[in-house]
């Protein structure tokens, strides 16, 4: 099946994809694997441009056909928005902090090790603040919890740059606390971290997995069926695997490979 001629507008909120996403070499989860889902799609052909998070979602929302890469599929997107089976599974959100100014309190930490929740935080930092995207969902839970804070506390951001700038202002002590994935922070975050600490959130997961997300229209239907059949023959392969091996810590591997090895059996369910 061939998708119409005219290229497909795909929007990502970041501008270093414009560049990744077709240089060789490994960046980081999402680029290298939607660096390869691109070279596996035959029938589809893709224009990528940049916008910030919150004019993707709303792009999303209208009739003419339109993707997006790196989303997280929500139950409230999923009434006006297709998405793709996952392109890749990302080391999940954790919270950042600075051990000497805002360290956590053993009553905030859960027996595993986990932060219990942002307002066992906030109701002991009533006057910090954290930095938040502008229409970036992080998830249900932790979009629940984050709904629950005062918004004194909460400082958003937005624009294409949003992930540069939030640790930016992290970094200059502007915001007293931080909800990053640890390959974003890892790569934005030049100052020496020895007074950085992070935690997982507990009842979030540990992997989040990005899709390509398109408006609901007849076409958008064709297209997702494409890049479905393409991921399906690209989850099993070793270069899969190993290109998000590479981007997390030994500790990580393990798991990250189970998760892999039942994405694929999932979805190869799904499609028989």
């Amino acid at each position: 099946m061939s998708v119409e001629a005219k290229p497909i507008t795909l929007l990502s909120d970041d501008p270093k994809d414009l560049e990744l996403f077709f240089k060789d070499g490994r960046y980081d989860i999402a680029s290298d694997s939607y660096r390869l889902l691109l070279q596996n799609l035959v029938d589809v052909e893709f224009e990528l441009k940049i916008a910030p998070t919150a004019r993707i979602d709303s792009l999303l929302r209208q009739n003419k056909t339109i993707c997006a890469v790196n989303r997280i599929k929500t139950e409230e997107r999923l009434l006006y928005n297709l998405y793709s089976y996952p392109v890749h599974l990302y080391p999940s959100h954790r919270l950042y902090y600075f051990k000497d100014r805002t360290p956590l309190l053993d009553s905030m930490i859960t027996q595993t090790g986990e932060l219990i929740n942002l307002n066992k935080l906030f109701g002991h930092y009533t006057s910090a603040n954290i930095a938040i995207e502008t229409g970036r969902s992080y998830g249900k839970n932790l979009d629940q919890q984050l709904t629950k804070l005062n918004q004194e506390n909460i400082l958003f951001r937005a624009g294409s740059d949003a992930y540069e700038a939030m640790i930016k202002l992290f970094q200059r002590h502007r915001v007293d606390f931080l909800i990053s994935y640890p390959t974003i922070f890892k790569q934005y975050y030049s100052d020496n971290q020895s007074n950085i600490a992070s935690v997982a959130i507990a009842r979030h997961p540990l992997f989040i997995a990005g899709h390509i997300a398109c408006s609901s229209t007849p076409r958008s239907e064709k297209i997702i069926a494409e890049i479905n059949k393409a991921l399906l023959k690209i989850y099993p392969t070793e270069e899969y695997l190993s290109m998000h091996l590479h981007h997390v810590p030994n500790t990580e591997q393990s798991l990250l490979t189970r998760r892999i090895s039942d994405l694929f059996l999932k979805y190869k369910l799904l499609s028989d």
